[in-house]
């Protein structure tokens, strides 16, 4: 059992700044590593090597270094918003979920977070699409001058549920998600055979990433298939048009 209390130290603008910088930080740092993932989820190493540095080779002899990072600004412009939405809708959940007392349980919290995280993911889908598709796109032949022309061209071409194309996919996904989350922090005294409010830095931040890696791997069908949805009628229009498709998006 756990009580909800408002961190003081930092007023909601800053700790809002603070996640924000550090995400973008880590997305710029992985953002190769996104890219290749990407690429292998709509089936980019069609009768070729793959794997990050297969598939991260090809497009840097492809289409330059910078292509490495093609997607990675529309991701950090919508960790700002995103972050905002999350922070509301999971203060809203807590409300909720909090007795009387001003108890929420171990469990609650999981759900107060897993459901704010698919409240934020649902309001900011389209920005997770623009992002896909720039990353599948030919860097040299781009059919997307930026972020602004790859909505407003979906938009007109496709309509605006396009803009939503898959996100069923994330709903469900957040299902095991939720899952796995319960599953890694119900058994971390069990792993380290102590009480969780006596974890050292390091042993925080090995549970950070085994939370993450338990419930990745749980939703990355979910994720493998929305991506595919959401480049589908893009590549569909891409090998119809008579225009090259993307080298990286196919294997050539």
């Amino acid at each position: 059992m756990a009580t909800w209390r408002r961190d003081s130290r930092l007023t909601g603008g800053q700790r809002l700044l603070c996640a924000g910088v550090a995400g973008a930080l880590s997305l710029s740092l992985t953002a190769p590593l996104e890219l290749a993932t990407v690429l292998a989820q709509v089936g980019a190493a069609r009768g070729q090597a793959w794997g990050p540095w297969a598939a991260g080779l090809r497009v840097w002899r492809a289409e330059g270094p910078r292509a490495l990072w093609k997607g990675n600004a529309v991701a950090c412009l919508r960790l700002f918003p995103c972050s905002a939405v999350q922070l509301a809708a999971y203060r809203k959940f807590v409300i909720l979920f909090t007795d009387d007392l001003g108890h929420i349980s171990q469990w609650s919290s999981i759900m107060a977070g897993s459901l704010a995280g698919m409240v934020s993911t649902i309001v900011m889908y389209p920005t997770d699409l623009i992002k896909t598709r720039l990353i599948v796109q030919n860097l040299l032949e781009p059919s997307y001058r930026g972020i602004l022309h790859a909505f407003s061209t979906v938009y007109q071409q496709e309509g605006f549920l396009a803009l939503y194309r898959g996100v069923s996919l994330t709903v469900l996904g957040a299902l095991p998600f939720s899952a796995g989350s319960l599953l890694v922090y119900m058994n971390l005294e069990k792993l380290w055979n102590g009480p969780r409010d006596r974890f050292s830095p390091l042993q925080n931040f090995v549970n950070v990433c085994l939370a993450a890696a338990v419930t990745q791997t749980l939703s990355f069908p979910f994720d493998t298939v929305k991506r595919k949805m959401q480049v589908r009628s893009y590549l569909g229009e891409q090998g119809t048009s008579g225009r090259r498709m993307p080298c990286c998006a196919w294997g050539r």
